[in-house]
């Protein structure tokens, strides 16, 4: 008789030979989505789609947080998104709504007075133009059938991290309300998670990013825990990659079930003339390396901060570098310290996290296209 569990392993290693080389085949790999959806398509839904469709991946239920659009309309988002993919079978649950301190209004005054995000004007939820809190507006298509689960988000991760230990991985892409609020519940499951692998920060190129920006008290919170593994994709390593208008235009022409909307959201503008602002692709490329670690070709270990403080500097992320780098015409990354140089002095409660510096943009692209292509797909 085939034994099914070797059987399936080598489906999966067959699957993703087609990327690049893989090593032996694992056990699925356990996930919780955390992430800020704002639609059913694009950089906060396509991860969601992602890990649903890979066969190495056992997505365990989507919580949704408010980041870029409110979490109520996440959370209709995220189920009708489901639905057209056929994985309504996953469990969605309700998360914050609002951030541990901050609050519209107490944002919007510090904006005013203190500046948004350098270069970007984006500030999601929170900006004057948004909707207000409680409106949900049907996702293209309608509702979903199903409906999201009664029970608040943070409560689930907590009951799954702990039903099974040492194997969930905590995708969060959006800011980290749900997992500060888990935490706090239930200090325990700290040492329980396998890996958090989170968006935001950036050491060079903006110190404010949006999932930071709009709850700084929970990612401080988060960055200031001893967490088997946190592993972050800041705004600097996503600039190696941007949507285009081929990889649009390959989905859109796919069987997929996505395939309508890639269409109308990003196609069918580019080619009329529309100007089109082709994205950075941050929460894709998290989902491709859960799905296959290879993607990431380099990271480092960085001490990292966040400031909570009212002022210019509220939200920004602080990094320190666990060695001191080329100092005038003395290196000093390789060595012992040079004179009058020491190893970096972090802040007292930062912590160390493993902060990816270079990717596999063509294995990505692969990766990403093939499973937004297979996502629901139609039968001929």
């Amino acid at each position: 008789m085939k034994n099914p569990a070797r059987w399936a392993a080598r489906a999966v290693c067959a699957w993703l030979t087609v990327a690049g080389p893989v090593a032996v085949a694992q056990d699925p790999v356990l996930v919780i989505v955390d992430q800020d959806v704002d639609d059913i398509v694009g950089v906060n839904a396509d991860p969601i789609t992602m890990l649903a469709t890979a066969p190495n991946v056992r997505l365990l239920g989507v919580t949704t947080v408010t980041g870029d659009g409110w979490s109520l309309q996440g959370t209709a988002d995220t189920l009708r998104l489901l639905e057209l993919i056929g994985r309504s079978d996953v469990p969605v649950f309700q998360g914050a709504q609002a951030a541990l301190v901050e609050t519209p209004a107490t944002f919007a005054r510090d904006v005013h007075r203190f500046g948004g995000i350098r270069g970007d004007p984006w500030l999601g939820a929170y900006a004057e133009s948004s909707p207000k809190p409680q409106t949900v507006t049907a996702p293209p298509g309608g509702f979903a059938h199903a409906r999201a689960q009664t029970m608040p988000a943070a409560e689930f991760i907590v009951e799954t991290v702990r039903r099974h230990p040492h194997q969930v991985v905590l995708f969060c892409g959006g800011p980290l309300t749900n997992l500060a609020l888990a935490e706090t519940m239930a200090p325990d499951i700290v040492s329980l998670v396998r890996e958090v692998v989170f968006m935001g920060t950036s050491p060079l190129l903006q110190p404010k990013t949006i999932n930071v920006l709009l709850d700084p008290e929970a990612a401080a919170k988060v960055f200031h825990t001893d967490w088997p593994k946190l592993t972050v994709f800041t705004v600097d390593v996503t600039e190696k990659v941007h949507r285009s208008l081929e990889l649009s235009e390959t989905i859109a022409h796919s069987a997929s079930a996505l395939a309508p909307d890639y269409q109308e959201r990003f196609v069918t503008p580019a080619k009329s003339g529309a100007k089109v602002k082709w994205f950075r692709m941050p929460d894709e490329l998290m989902a491709a390396y859960i799905i296959d670690p290879s993607i990431v070709t380099h990271t480092e270990r960085d001490y990292v901060d966040i400031d909570v403080a009212t002022g210019l500097g509220r939200g920004n992320s602080v990094f320190w570098d666990m060695q001191p780098r080329d100092y005038g015409s003395t290196a000093t990354a390789s060595g012992p310290p040079a004179r009058g140089v020491q190893p970096s002095v972090p802040s007292a409660e930062a912590r160390l996290v493993d902060v990816v510096t270079d990717i596999d943009t063509a294995r990505f692209r692969a990766l990403f296209v093939r499973l937004m292509s297979e996502a629901g797909a139609r039968k001929p």
